[in-house]
């Protein structure tokens, strides 16, 4: 009995180790798009080029910020609805997950949401590679 309660706790040590690390987002930028337009089905933005993409397709004011790629990565949410915002943002063993809200109204545009954060440790964005 003595054994299988260590097991147990030993075990529980384990997996609070390999816990998701909760990420710091660094900025966030909101911006809106016609409905009629189709989606940005990607999760992230990983180049400079792909960064305007989203940028211009969510049409945010003026240029897309300058990012060291190398260094950092755009998360992108796009919702239809009048509010969307990253919630939550973790790596978990090289997997940087997110959790999404948006606002449970249906506008005549959506709602793309960017967050900037660091790209250290980060293999796959919700399990696609970055930039998918």
């Amino acid at each position: 009995m003595r054994r299988a309660a260590m097991a147990l706790a030993a075990a529980a040590l384990m997996s609070a180790a390999h816990a998701a690390t909760p990420v710091k987002i660094i900025k966030r930028w909101t911006g809106h798009m016609p409905a009629a337009v189709a989606p940005l089905l990607q999760s992230s933005a990983a180049s400079q080029e792909e960064c305007a993409r989203v940028w211009a397709t969510c049409l945010m004011k003026g240029a897309a910020p300058a990012i060291d790629f190398d260094k950092h990565l755009v998360l992108v949410a796009v919702r239809r609805s009048s509010a969307v915002t990253f919630n939550d943002v973790k790596l978990d063993n090289g997997n940087l997950t997110t959790s999404v809200a948006a606002s449970p109204d249906m506008p005549n545009h959506m709602t793309c949401a960017l967050a900037f954060v660091p790209r250290a440790g980060v293999t796959k964005i919700n399990g696609a590679p970055p930039g998918k």
